[in-house]
């Protein structure tokens, strides 16, 4: 879709979902560190627990959106992925450098590997580039599926991969949604969403993300998994809370588009683990507030910093480098050769 075109409610939602992901990582033990650190059965506990449930469906959504405007491409372009592996590349680069250089570590071993991971292999990249090169294939057997073919399609993919992970452990995926396997049923769903689901209701919505993310919550108190991205009650909060913004219906709006094209960014510079270090406990001290009746006002100022220190960035950075990065991707955007077969003859 083109920018012009582009509809706010959704864009809005991508807004959202990667203040969702600042959250996450505010409460990250090895970013903002919250969660690992709060005194158990404390206000904060309980707090965190719940701020953690109602965020953790971000990533989610955001498959179920690819999926959702994404079904009927016939073909990729393999720019928008050099396009990804460039900016991770940038960012985990200067930041991670930037970081050692202010704060004075030590280049180590375990630090120069720490950075190459950054720079090179973050996990939602690396999964995101798997699945958008799939695209065109899941799309061809998107449009020889019924209604009925496709709801026994997701029916089995629940049934193994978030009912089963749930409540067991000897289950057959075992990367807690972190795979390839979560995101293609994540698009699956958006496709299904937007060509067969017309009878959403907007209170239907808000209390199926509410109930199910009460559950998710209570679940937290027993185990890890209740967070885990294949968690049946995060893949319901998930849909739910997508399903609501489908309905929430906001003229074109220019600010909002364009800091929904920011998300990416934000996003890969949030996650790096130098820099988020920094911005959460040097820059913000979250540390401090990890025992403190004023947390949750350190965590609303701490999300709402590290969104405009993250925009800024890579607004910055797009003054100073993106007509000559992109247009020098651009050029290397070269079709796959996909053609169907005739097994007829």
């Amino acid at each position: 879709m083109k920018i012009n075109k582009r509809e706010s409610n959704f864009e809005l939602l991508r807004i959202v979902l990667i203040l969702m992901v600042i959250t996450l990582h505010y409460l990250n033990g090895n970013l903002g560190g919250g969660l690992s650190h709060f005194a158990n059965n404390s206000l904060n506990f309980f707090v965190g627990h719940i701020v953690e449930s109602f965020c953790i469906i971000a990533v989610n959504v955001f498959i179920i959106i690819t999926g959702y405007f994404s079904y009927k491409k016939t073909n990729v372009k393999l720019s928008k992925i050099l396009m990804l592996y460039f900016l991770m590349f940038f960012w985990g680069m200067l930041l991670s450098f930037s970081v050692i250089l202010i704060t004075k570590q030590s280049l180590d071993l375990s630090n120069i590997i720490k950075i190459l991971k950054l720079s090179f292999s973050q996990w939602f990249v690396v999964i995101y580039s798997i699945l958008y090169l799939l695209i065109p294939f899941i799309n061809i057997i998107i449009s020889k599926l019924n209604e009925n073919t496709f709801k026994l399609l997701l029916g089995i993919c629940v049934g193994f991969f978030y009912i089963w992970p749930t409540f067991f452990t000897n289950t057959p995926v075992m990367d807690a949604g972190y795979g390839i396997t979560n995101f293609i049923t994540l698009y699956l769903l958006g496709a299904y969403i937007n060509i067969f689901n017309k009878n959403m209701k907007l209170l239907s919505s808000i209390r199926i993300y509410i109930l199910s993310t009460i559950l998710t919550i209570i679940f937290s108190f027993f185990t890890s998994r209740a967070w885990s991205y294949n968690s049946i009650f995060v893949l319901i909060s998930s849909v739910a809370f997508f399903e609501l913004f489908c309905l929430i219906k906001i003229k074109t709006n220019k600010v909002i588009n364009n800091l929904a094209s920011y998300t990416f960014a934000v996003y890969l510079i949030d996650v790096n683990d130098f820099f988020g270090v920094f911005l959460y406990r040097k820059l913000f001290y979250s540390d401090f507030f990890w025992h403190s009746k004023w947390m949750i006002l350190n965590l609303l100022i701490s999300i709402l910093g590290v969104y405009i220190i993250c925009v800024a960035l890579e607004y910055f950075r797009r003054i100073l480098m993106d007509r000559f990065i992109s247009r020098r991707i651009n050029k290397l955007d070269i079709p796959l050769p996909l053609e169907r077969g005739n097994y007829n003859e």
